[in-house]
């Protein structure tokens, strides 16, 4: 390998070929996890790396190179170690396949393997996998170098963009950028969720973000944007600084948002109850029209919380909002499904205020207020 790789990207691969292998800790998965948080640059080579190795082919061009990965990364171990423990480990098909490799994987495994020349390996063997597959005959270069950036239910966390911007990113989220295109004329992200974002200021360089209902520009503020593809309604909400908000549908029509407002976007379906089947058809076929309302960000007179960026101060806060509204929170909060089966419970009203809580104090405590019971089953609650 001719460039010089750090420990840390060193220490990467490693934990990487271990997951391949299935053969890492959960502490080690943690601390890809992590890894790939702080650096979302690797997600490619990494999303990359795992396609490779699930590549399963229908003819037998490279089934004898996928086998001999596959026999590399599973004894792996005892490649670290002493040659000994290497002959231990080759079974007598092993050594017929071993005799047909080139002069170079036998010289490599004449001696002890340092991580970086497994690592080496992994990266070479794997693109001659890809390579003889056929199924894509491009190079890396041309592969578009997406950056992204995802936080599964009950994870939250906090990414630097390329322009020292910085991204505070809510569970079940994930965010988008163009490596090669960011920070370039523009600085254009794409979101799918929650997120906090506090812009470095840069008026020649715009900062938008695209989200499935609205497209939000900026030149240096803080605001949170909320705006999950599950969801109906999606909001922006404005801590600092101003932001231009433009509708998916409605290109022509701008609007501006001063600091402490927010703005809330319907695309609920129109209500069909008592309307003749021909009027349903015609709603049904013409574009849902979006529900704007523009309201002023208040803190709560009791806790001095703003509801809308409580998430970012690590708490679970909602204010009169219905049991049917606060299961998809939870959901999000703890990475648990939440079914509410008594259809009664729905539409409560509930105020709650936590932090550093679980998911049964939080029931607990809802359940004081109007009885009900619960059950936590692995990755489900079910609520009765």
């Amino acid at each position: 390998m001719h460039n010089q790789q750090s420990p840390s990207q060193i220490r990467f691969w490693n934990l990487l070929s271990k997951k391949l292998a299935n053969e890492a800790t959960e502490g080690e998965l943690q601390e890809l996890q992590s890894f790939l948080l702080s650096n979302p640059e690797f997600h490619h080579q990494a999303d990359m790396m795992g396609e490779m190795w699930q590549q399963e082919s229908k003819t037998n061009n490279y089934t004898g190179e996928a086998a001999y990965v596959r026999h590399v990364m599973k004894y792996k171990d005892e490649f670290f170690t002493k040659e000994s423990h290497l002959e231990a480990v080759v079974t007598e098909n092993d050594e017929e396949f071993e005799t047909e490799k080139p002069s170079f994987f036998r010289s490599i495994f004449s001696k002890r393997l340092t991580i970086i020349s497994f690592i080496a390996l992994i990266m070479l063997s794997t693109s001659a996998i890809y390579f003889l597959s056929g199924k894509k005959n491009v190079t890396s270069a041309a592969l578009p170098e997406i950056s992204s950036v995802v936080t599964k239910n009950g994870n939250r966390t906090k990414i630097v963009l390329p322009d020292g911007s910085q991204v505070w990113l809510n569970a079940g989220s994930n965010l988008d950028y163009n490596n090669s295109t960011f920070n370039k004329e523009l600085r254009e992200v794409s979101l799918n969720g929650e997120a906090y974002f506090d812009v470095t200021k840069n008026e020649a360089k715009p900062f938008i973000i695209h989200t499935k209902k609205m497209d939000i520009k900026v030149v240096g503020t803080s605001f949170n944007v909320r705006s999950y593809n599950d969801e109906k309604i999606a909001e922006a909400s404005l801590i600092r600084g101003s932001i231009e908000v433009t509708l998916k549908d409605r290109k022509d029509q701008k609007i501006l948002l001063k600091p402490n407002e927010k703005i809330s976007i319907n695309t609920e379906e129109e209500k069909q109850k008592g309307l003749k089947t021909n009027e349903k058809i015609a709603i049904k076929q013409r574009p849902a029209i979006p529900q704007i309302v523009v309201n002023e960000l208040k803190p709560n007179p009791t806790n001095n919380i703003i509801a809308e960026i409580a998430w970012t101060q690590n708490r679970l806060y909602f204010e009169d909002q219905s049991f049917e509204d606060i299961a998809p929170m939870l959901e999000k909060w703890f990475g648990k499904t939440v079914i509410i089966q008594n259809q009664n419970l729905k539409k409560i009203r509930y105020t709650g205020n936590f932090e550093n809580e679980t998911i049964e104090n939080v029931l607990s405590y809802l359940k004081l207020s109007k009885s009900f019971n619960f059950k936590i089953e692995n990755e489900s609650v079910v609520i009765y």
